[in-house]
């Protein structure tokens, strides 16, 4: 959901010119506003969403921006796929919580770990996670949130070079509820003002080498 967040779209504008990225893979499309924001700036968006009722509504909105290309299909075997795309910016947050999960494994869980062992030895890629605890608002399943120590493990194993760094509230740029183009956005922004721990969220940037740009610190 980094289209909420301008401090973010700056950030992955950032990477992009940094690491010379083409490809913009995303997890979680939902009804296609990201992919539809980060189409203006990267030659290809790929993204996967399983629920048919977002995906449907994502191949609409989409439909006119020729660069998108939407899958339905379960995010793992959707990155299995990319696995050979030359440095792209992988964006995951296909987070998705169903019932009776209560006494699963952390890895059934959270489908992050399950991306990040589909990417394990990938080295030439940057990896955002969204809703990534680190102060801000996250991702929490029965009393475990999605932190470093959830993650690290995984991560490290995608490359072990990996630079870690999250946003900080106060680089947080957060689009307002006049700045919507469309009901539906509306809607999602209503939402994430409703409470101050749903409109800025933790986001974790995971690169190949070292940055140095305002509003993100190190880990």
């Amino acid at each position: 959901m980094s289209w909420t967040d301008k401090q973010s779209i700056r950030v992955i504008n950032y990477l992009k010119g940094k690491f010379n990225v083409k490809t913009f893979i995303e997890t979680g499309t939902h009804v296609g506003v990201n992919a539809q924001l980060h189409s203006q700036n990267f030659k290809k968006v790929l993204t996967c969403e399983k629920i048919k009722e977002y995906f449907d509504k994502a191949k609409d909105r989409c439909k006119e921006e020729k660069n998108v290309f939407i899958y339905k299909q379960d995010s793992v075997e959707f990155l299995k796929k990319f696995r050979e795309e030359p440095m792209p910016i992988f964006y995951l947050d296909a987070h998705f919580y169903e019932k009776g999960m209560k006494d699963k494994t952390n890895e059934e869980k959270f489908v992050v770990i399950r991306e990040l062992k589909a990417l394990k030895g990938k080295e030439d890629c940057i990896i955002i996670i969204h809703d990534f605890d680190n102060n801000l608002g996250h991702i929490t399943y029965d009393g475990q949130p999605l932190d470093l120590e959830l993650i690290k493990k995984d991560l490290m194993a995608v490359n072990p070079n990996l630079k870690l760094y999250t946003n900080e509230l106060s680089s947080c740029d957060i689009k307002r509820l006049e700045e919507a183009e469309d009901w539906e956005e509306f809607i999602n922004l209503r939402y994430t003002w409703s409470k101050p721990e749903k409109t800025y969220r933790g986001i974790l940037y995971a690169v190949p080498k070292e940055i140095n740009i305002k509003g993100l610190k190190r880990i």
